[in-house]
């Protein structure tokens, strides 16, 4: 009995690391994307026994939200799906916007407009050394 158990164990324990290794390949077909940008952010919240999210969002030389996608979930069948309520949006208004959204995609999504921000500080930065 115990065998058998182990067996089923080990069985799903593979199945979770395929399902987990075309998760990683669907979130890379995703960044690929967002590099086209001018600038992009990713914002990641983990859950540990809870929901988790990713965000990514593709900036214009503007501050405007050109693409903003959302992974959230608690499996490894969880996808990115479009959020279509940023496109458009500076990224200044951010916090406004998402009011009423849940906590986890919520700090993903300002994590990621933060990690945007910083690339243009780093950018910035780099311009006045130069």
């Amino acid at each position: 009995m115990g065998f058998e158990i182990a067996i089923i164990v080990f069985a799903l324990w593979i199945v979770q690391g395929i399902l987990s290794y075309f998760q990683i390949k669907n979130f890379n077909g995703k960044l690929a994307k967002f590099k086209n940008y001018h600038k992009y952010g990713i914002g990641q919240v983990k859950g540990w026994l809870g929901k988790g999210a990713i965000a990514i969002l593709g900036i214009d030389s503007y501050n405007n939200i050109v693409d903003a996608e959302i992974m959230s979930g608690i499996s490894v069948f969880a996808r990115f799906r479009s959020l279509d309520l940023l496109k458009g949006k500076n990224i200044q208004e951010i916090d406004s916007i998402l009011d009423g959204i849940d906590k986890p995609v919520k700090t993903a999504i300002l994590k990621a407009a933060e990690s945007a921000q910083q690339v243009k500080k780093s950018e910035k930065e780099v311009e006045s050394s130069m």
